[in-house]
C-alpha cells in the first residue's frame, strides 16, 4: 500500500482554501447535488475533507437520512466536527 506521505493531500495550513467564497462561486455544492440527495437515503462522502459537500447532502436530507463521510486526515475529520457542534445538524 502506497504511503500517504506520497499521495496528494490538501495540507491543513491552507484549509481555508477548501471554504473559499471563490470555490462556492466554482462549485456551488447545493446546486451540485440537489437534483441526486433524495431525504431517507444513505449518502457516502469519500474524501470529505472539511465537510464541504457533506454539509450540504446532510442540509438536503433534512433529517430523513444519513451522510456517511470518510477522510483519511485525522485533522479535516476533526474541522468537520467541529462545523457540526456548531450546527443544528446531528
Amino acid at each position: 500500500m502506497e504511503s500517504l506521505n506520497n499521495t496528494h493531500l490538501h495540507s491543513l495550513e491552507n484549509v481555508n482554501a477548501l471554504e473559499s467564497r471563490f470555490r462556492r462561486l466554482l462549485q456551488n455544492p447545493k446546486k451540485i447535488l440537489k437534483k441526486y440527495i433524495r431525504q431517507g437515503r444513505t449518502v457516502l462522502d469519500l474524501g470529505c475533507g472539511t465537510g464541504y459537500f457533506a454539509l450540504e447532502m446532510a442540509k438536503l436530507l433534512n433529517g430523513k437520512g444519513k451522510v456517511i463521510a470518510i477522510d483519511v486526515q485525522e485533522g479535516m475529520l476533526e474541522i468537520l466536527e467541529q462545523k457540526l457542534k456548531n450546527s443544528s445538524l446531528k
